[in-house]
């Protein structure tokens, strides 16, 4: 007989919030950028420094000769760290576009299930909050709807009826 826990899917798309893990992609890309042009302005000033009588002009070809080294390694490497960064950015984005997901349905007033969490995501915890907080919903909403009874309808024709008018403009 197979076991009945439950088994959470795994991922479908790569982006699971495309505005979060864009901007993390970018953000990223920046940083790297940053960092390539730093080493190569350290690199063009030690060389500088090191050949003080060599015009600038050669020592920045001496810096880009090197860095024809070690800049195709990075280009090759950027889509590596782009992947991985987004495969672990999922890992909480994931979980919190459920999250908002289902929290969404549930304030509709829509059936939802309980939440679970895959291997590896952060922040578990809060489907299991949500699951307390979706079985006590359920159990009010239970319960307001076995307490309510018919409305009756009321004639506001009747003056006695009527909603009380401000004194002030009775006169």
């Amino acid at each position: 007989m197979k076991s009945t826990a439950h088994v959470p899917p795994t991922r479908r798309r790569i982006l699971i919030d495309p505005c979060v893990q864009s901007v993390l992609v970018r953000r990223t890309a920046l940083y790297a950028a940053a960092t390539a042009i730093y080493s190569l302005v350290i690199f063009l000033l030690s060389d500088v420094l090191s050949h003080p009588k060599e015009p600038v002009s050669e020592s920045l070809l001496h810096c880009l000769d090197e860095a024809v080294f070690w800049a195709p390694g990075l280009m090759l490497l950027a889509p590596l760290f782009a992947y991985d960064l987004i495969h672990i950015s999922n890992r909480f984005v994931g979980p919190m576009f459920r999250l908002r997901r289902e929290l969404r349905k549930l304030s509709n007033g829509e059936t939802v299930p309980p939440m679970f969490s895959r291997q590896g995501d952060f922040w578990a915890d809060a489907s299991d909050s949500f699951n307390c907080l979706r079985e006590e919903l359920i159990e009010l909403r239970e319960l307001t709807s076995d307490s309510r009874e018919p409305a009756t309808l009321v004639d506001t024709a009747e003056p006695n009826l009527r909603p009380a008018l401000n004194p002030a403009t009775t006169k």
